[in-house]
This record gives C-alpha cells, sequence and structure tokens, in this order.
C-alpha cells in the first residue's frame, strides 16, 4: 500500500508542536530573525552574495549595474510571489509570518512592488544587450513559474519539480552575468550552488508540509512525505561531495567549502526542529546560505 502524507506524517502526533490561536486583532511579536525574510530582502542578499563569491573565485568583474539588477530582480520576485500568495489564500487558514506579514501591509506591499520594479526597470536599461537577453529569458522563465504556482498550481501534483525549479532558477538568475568562459570548475561551481539551493528549498518545503497540506498546496515534500525523514542523510551528502570536489580540485576549494558548510548548517537546523519555531526555522535556511561571508571575513 502506498504510503499516504496523513499515514507518514501521523507518528508525529506524539510529540505535536502547540499551535497559539491568536485572538482576532492581535498582532504576532516577530523576531529579529525573521524580519528579513519578512521584507523578502534574504533572498537577494543571498542572490549578490553569491554573485561576488562566484565572480571572486573565478576572477572576473561584474558592474555594479549587474549587482545592483540582481539585488532588484530578486527582490521583485519575492515580492510578487509573496503577494500573491497573500491574495490567494483564505483569509481565516492558517499562515506563516511572511503570509501574515504580507496580508497585513497589503497596500504599502503594492506601493513597495510597483517602487522596486520602476527601480529595477532602470537599472537594467544600463546593463549591455546580451546581458539584457539573458536577462530576459530568465524573467521570463520566473514569471511562468509564478503562472504555474497560483493559476495552475495543481500541476505541481502531477510534476512534483517545484523545488528544483526553484532552486534551478535561483542559481542560473545569481551566476547569469558572469559569462566566463564555460569550464569543468565553473561548471562544477554551478552544479553544486544548485544543488544548495534546491536543498534549502526542500527543507523549508518539509518544515512546512503541515502548512501546505491545510492550505491545500503541492510540494515534493507533499508528494513524497518520507523526503523529510532523509533530509539530514542529503544535506551531509552534499557536504561530502563538496569536500571531494575541493580536495579534488575540481572547483575553487573556498567555494566548495562554503557551499558544503551551509549544507552542514542546513542539517543543523533540521536536526534541531524543537529549538526555533517553523518561520524561524524558514528564516534561518536562507540566512545559512550568507556562508560566503564567513570565507571574507577569514580571509581578512
Amino acid at each position: 500500500m502506498r504510503p499516504t502524507a496523513d499515514s507518514l506524517l501521523r507518528p508525529m502526533a506524539a510529540a505535536p508542536v502547540p499551535v497559539v490561536r491568536r485572538a482576532r486583532g492581535t498582532r504576532t511579536r516577530y523576531t529579529a530573525v525573521a524580519w528579513l525574510n519578512l521584507l523578502c530582502l534574504d533572498a537577494p542578499l543571498v542572490a549578490v552574495t553569491w554573485q561576488w563569491f562566484f565572480a571572486h573565485s573565478f576572477h572576473l568583474q561584474v558592474g555594479w549595474p549587474a549587482r545592483v539588477a540582481l539585488f532588484l530582480t530578486a527582490w521583485l520576485i519575492y515580492l510578487a510571489d509573496r503577494l500573491g500568495d497573500a491574495l490567494i489564500l483564505d483569509a481565516e487558514s492558517e499562515k506563516s509570518w511572511r503570509a501574515q506579514f504580507c496580508s497585513r501591509h497589503r497596500r504599502a506591499w503594492w506601493v513597495g512592488l510597483i517602487a522596486v520594479g520602476l527601480l529595477d526597470g532602470w537599472t537594467v536599461l544600463r546593463l549591455d544587450r546580451e546581458m539584457v537577453v539573458f536577462g530576459a529569458a530568465l524573467a521570463l522563465a520566473s514569471g511562468a513559474y509564478l503562472v504555474v504556482n497560483y493559476w495552475l498550481g495543481k500541476l505541481w501534483r502531477r510534476l512534483p519539480l517545484k523545488e528544483c525549479c526553484i532552486g534551478f532558477l535561483f542559481a542560473a538568475g545569481t551566476v547569469f552575468s558572469l559569462r566566463p568562459a564555460l569550464s569543468f570548475a565553473f561548471v562544477a561551481a554551478f552544479l553544486l550552488f544548485t544543488l544548495l539551493c534546491i536543498l534549502n528549498c526542500l527543507c523549508i518545503a518539509a518544515w512546512e508540509i503541515e502548512l501546505d497540506l491545510a492550505q491545500g498546496k503541492h510540494s515534493m515534500a507533499t508528494r513524497w512525505p518520507h523526503l523529510s525523514q532523509r533530509l539530514r542523510a542529503a544535506t551531509w551528502g552534499l557536504a561530502l561531495v563538496s569536500l571531494l570536489a575541493a580536495l579534488g580540485r575540481w572547483t575553487p576549494s573556498v567555494l566548495a567549502g562554503a557551499v558544503g558548510f551551509s549544507a552542514l548548517l542546513l542539517g543543523g537546523l533540521d536536526l534541531r526542529r524543537d529549538f526555533w519555531s517553523r518561520d524561524e526555522r524558514t528564516a534561518l535556511a536562507d540566512l545559512v546560505l550568507l556562508t560566503p561571508l564567513l570565507f571574507f571575513l577569514f580571509a581578512l
């Protein structure tokens, strides 16, 4: 008999996570860890950090328009994605902190979305034509993802690749502006970073599986609930592959080391699920991808 999400989640009932019912009109007190996630600033920071790290590792130059355009484009996409969640979710349904925050500040969200979009467009005009073409292709792919996610969401049930799509698009958007001469080392580094982004998305999906089931959303975790029991093995596996890549000089060792360290930190978050709340773990899942900053500090 094929295991269902309910049957696999049933063992968790022995130690349920307490759900605090708030009275109508009361406000959630967000922790300091969550604020970058609430404002959709964590993913853009991760993107520009890894763009800089790839450029530094492969001795490439990135102009300020490309850096600013990446930050603003990533911010714009995540703002739109968050607003889409706020618009389609039932007002009475249980929501994550980020969905609550967006719903509560919907008018300001629209203003911010338009302002960031205009500023992003102005910055993109300062890029060269080839970069604009590549960027437009990625923008169309990201737009297609948003359309599928909010209007054809049931497709993820038949084709459970949602987290893989997000991870690949994020990684591609981060490094496309570098446009180096393709080499084995660069492709290996890109694949390691892509796997890290996918693993980040899988961790969040596994941690929010009960929320997704309650809201009728589909993810790789809801399709294959047993994945949540193998996350730590996946993080350790990626850390091991990163170590081998560094030792074998398949790619710059500092870059492989940053990927491996971030993977181990993700595994630590999954190991201590009882230490942080669901929303705090989700916020930290992006922050642990900022490990290149630690390498920069050590270099100093």
